[in-house]
């Protein structure tokens, strides 16, 4: 090993400004000799010290065998392949628009924190921190399943502070980018849900808005809906799956989260247009000598008995719309209206967040939480009472 200053040949010597060169062997004597410049000899002793601590806790990465951050976000990605179609197509976009150009091309052992810190500010000045700190996060995660693969000697994201995202309640009018946000104009009145409902064209469409209404079911949820997964004598049903469309076709898919599997129960009211919409696809299957309809059929078919797709629901529910003249709303405000007429009937958001399938109350109250703003009156009205009753004990 050896550090010492390396003259050009138009240098005289002396105080100059030529580099330093460390000639060292990081793996010992049997290890591959390496040979860096530095602008300063202490610059080189504290490189060479820090290769020693890093080989001594079994950290240190041969340089040669470091791939580029495109290499190892290759690896990567293609563990994440057999996840849900959404997600796997919403990696591809956060690492070929914002990653891989700024990243790519570096070996990972040259991406510091200062350059992932960097990219944050960058990201930050065009996305919302949600948006940013989940960009990072896949920067993370293609570190870190390099460190295991033994690629890599540490995580740069791991030292990085995260774009801060304030904790704020949605208010009426306001819009999140990227979440499920709602605001007065995408909730129908009750008079508006029943001339929506009584304009429907009989049997499916009549049947599938009001189950959308009545449920707060999600669009995917209601065309991957089966008839074994109704139970009309026991007026409910079950959510067990959804339907999305993708690049590749229409595909089933679980729920995201062990609370997307629930049970809904339904009115009679509800139950009596489903049942008029089952009695007329069988009637429809019986003409076209399909027979009865097995419980693993939709609900929700084409004609055929074939999966409807989600875009061409879409088109569907806004010809529905345009003939009512009600507000251009989209399907997904059933939902927020659904959601809208629970809170305001005092229902507790524990249920109302089970019965739409969230993950917990938190995101119901993110949602929804300023439809709650009249509680405040109730629960002082309670405490009223409370206190009315103590003054009335003898």
């Amino acid at each position: 090993m050896s550090i010492k200053r390396t003259h050009g040949s138009d240098c005289a010597g002396g105080d100059c400004c030529c580099p330093w060169l460390l000639d060292y062997r990081p793996l010992g004597v049997k290890g591959q000799r390496r040979r860096l410049e530095f602008k300063t000899r202490k610059a080189a002793q504290r490189h060479q010290d820090a290769t020693r601590v890093r080989v001594s806790r079994g950290e240190y990465v041969d340089p040669a065998k470091t791939p580029t951050f495109k290499e190892a976000a290759e690896l990567w990605y293609a563990s994440k392949t057999d996840r849900r179609a959404s997600y796997v197509a919403g990696l591809r976009a956060r690492l070929d628009k914002q990653l891989l150009p700024r990243l790519g091309d570096l070996r990972l052992d040259r991406i510091t924190v200062a350059m992932i810190e960097q990219l944050r500010n960058d990201l930050r000045a065009d996305y919302a921190q949600r948006t940013t700190n989940a960009i990072i996060r896949i920067a993370g995660g293609v570190f870190r399943a390099a460190v295991r693969r033994g690629e890599a000697s540490s995580n740069p994201v791991d030292r990085l502070e995260r774009a801060f995202t304030a904790t704020a309640e949605l208010v009426p009018g306001e819009s999140d980018s990227g979440s499920d946000t709602v605001n007065p104009d995408s909730v129908l009145s009750p008079s508006e849900v029943r001339k929506l409902l009584d304009d429907a064209s009989p049997g499916l469409f009549r049947a599938l808005f009001t189950t959308a209404f009545v449920t707060g079911m999600r669009s995917g949820e209601l065309l991957a809906l089966r008839w074994g997964d109704v139970d009309l004598d026991g007026a409910s049903l079950r959510v067990e799956q959804s339907l999305e469309q993708t690049k590749a076709g229409l595909r089933f898919k679980s729920p995201k989260t062990r609370h997307g599997r629930r049970s809904i129960s339904l009115p009679p009211s509800a139950v009596a247009v489903v049942r008029d919409h089952w009695k007329a696809q069988q009637e429809l299957r019986l003409k076209l000598g399909m027979g009865k309809a097995p419980p693993e059929s939709l609900v929700f078919a084409t004609w055929e008995g074939k999966p409807r797709s989600p875009n061409s629901l879409t088109k569907e529910w806004k010809e529905a719309i345009r003939a009512t003249k009600l507000p251009r709303v989209t399907l997904h405000s059933l939902r927020h209206t659904h959601a809208s007429h629970l809170i305001a009937s005092g229902l507790d958001v524990l249920a109302i967040s089970r019965r739409l399938g969230h993950g917990s109350p938190t995101i119901t109250l993110g949602v929804y939480g300023h439809l709650f703003a009249n509680a405040d009156d109730r629960a002082a009205d309670a405490i009223e009472a409370t206190f009315a009753a103590a003054r009335r004990e003898p």
